[in-house]
């Protein structure tokens, strides 16, 4: 595992920090990191900050300069995330467009949609939901309902999405849909793109434990998309989404461990002014969580190495997805523990009251722990089926 990085992409880094120190809002210390509580307004800190990022030069680093990219190698996308992790800025309002629908594009995409939505992805123009998970399937999207049925001059589409972040903010949606029920499940899907202003679309969003609605669900009737919306081949959706899904749960977490790491040193801020626990075991807590911390950047790491040799992302990927999600739990737990009374008092625990509700999603989102765990044992470890009862 190589990941020494060259003198130009230190040079990169070291850029990175001078701009982000410029442009962040002066009074931005990370403890705002989810933005204001008011959705409308969090949706417009959000978006604006991926714009700058965008006339900053740092949108698309390593994707086609064909496409309005930078052409940059992968591990200066790595770089970036870390960076932004690091001072725990906006994590943007697109993430799915970038991190989902733009490599899938670029992936299986025909030329006109490449040339279509990339730049637009990049450029925050478009935003992006995910329409996979369902009311009856989440995270076993090979039982997926939502069907397609062909038309004479595209699709009509039916069915229900729920959990879908964003999606009152989107004007595009990225939806996995059933369209051929008489092969096996995971042989009979497609994906689509369609736009969310939609005649036989609607949106209703749904109240979080946060008090936030950043979740939403879809309602499609006999809703109708020409056939150049379609990405990739017909009933072969479960290969493109799994591509998806690997690039989700193995790519993107450096930001994310970078943050976390943040977090954690705000808590220790807030710990060592008196604001604590005074029967915690401090010194064993946070040393604790600073080696999980440690481990998960090693494999994060391990993963951009990989990448960036040309090697494809595998079902090793659940181990990153099953990692943070936990890790970051244990994180908001550990903090009750730490400041005891002060978790539930102090203003500036305000922020780690809210990510602990917030973190309570992570290991249910993009593949529940129990979907992550089945794919390790099963294409990681090989291990044996469970027989089914009577067979």
């Amino acid at each position: 595992m190589d990941i020494r990085l060259t003198p130009e992409q230190e040079a990169f880094r070291d850029g990175l920090r001078i701009w982000l120190s410029s442009n962040l809002e002066q009074d931005w210390d990370g403890d705002r990191y989810r933005g204001p509580t008011d959705d409308v307004e969090n949706f417009a800190l959000q978006h604006a900050w991926e714009r700058k990022l965008h006339e900053g030069g740092y949108g698309g680093l390593h994707w086609p300069t064909a496409y309005g990219g930078r052409g940059l190698g992968i591990v200066e996308y790595f770089v970036l995330m870390e960076e932004l992790g690091r001072v725990a800025a906006p994590e943007g309002i697109n993430s799915i467009g970038r991190e989902l629908v733009g490599p899938i594009i670029l992936d299986a995409g025909t030329e006109a949609q490449k040339r279509r939505f990339i730049p637009r992805i990049i450029s925050a123009d478009d935003i992006w939901c995910q329409g996979f998970s369902e009311p009856n399937s989440g995270s076993d999207l090979a039982s997926v309902q939502t069907f397609a049925s062909r038309t004479d001059d595209g699709w009509m589409i039916n069915g229900q999405k729920v959990w879908t972040s964003y999606a009152q903010f989107s004007n595009w949606c990225i939806l996995l849909c059933r369209t051929d029920r008489t092969v096996p499940k995971h042989k009979g899907m497609t994906l689509f793109l369609v736009p969310t202003a939609q005649d036989g679309l609607e949106i209703r969003s749904l109240r979080q434990i946060t008090g936030r609605r950043e979740f939403n669900e879809l309602f499609l009737t006999e809703m109708r998309i020409p056939d150049s919306l379609r990405l990739g081949p017909v009933n072969e959706g479960w290969q493109v989404a799994n591509r998806v899904l690997a690039f989700e749960r193995g790519t993107t977490r450096l930001y994310r461990q970078a943050r976390f790491a943040h977090e954690l040193r705000g808590l220790a801020r807030l710990v060592l002014s008196g604001a604590g626990n005074k029967r915690a075991d401090k010194a064993l807590l946070f040393g604790r969580l600073s080696a999980r911390l440690g481990i998960l950047r090693q494999h994060n790491l391990r993963i951009v190495s990989r990448i960036a040799a040309g090697e494809a992302i595998g079902p090793e990927a659940s181990l990153q997805k099953l990692n943070w999600s936990i890790l970051h739990q244990d994180i908001m737990a550990d903090a009750g523990e730490l400041l005891g009374d002060a978790f539930l008092e102090h203003p500036a625990a305000e922020r780690f009251r809210e990510t602990y509700l917030q973190a309570r999603a992570e290991t249910i989102y993009a593949g529940t722990s129990e979907i992550q765990r089945s794919i390790i044992a099963d294409r990681v470890l090989k291990l044996p089926r469970a027989r089914k009862e009577g067979v």
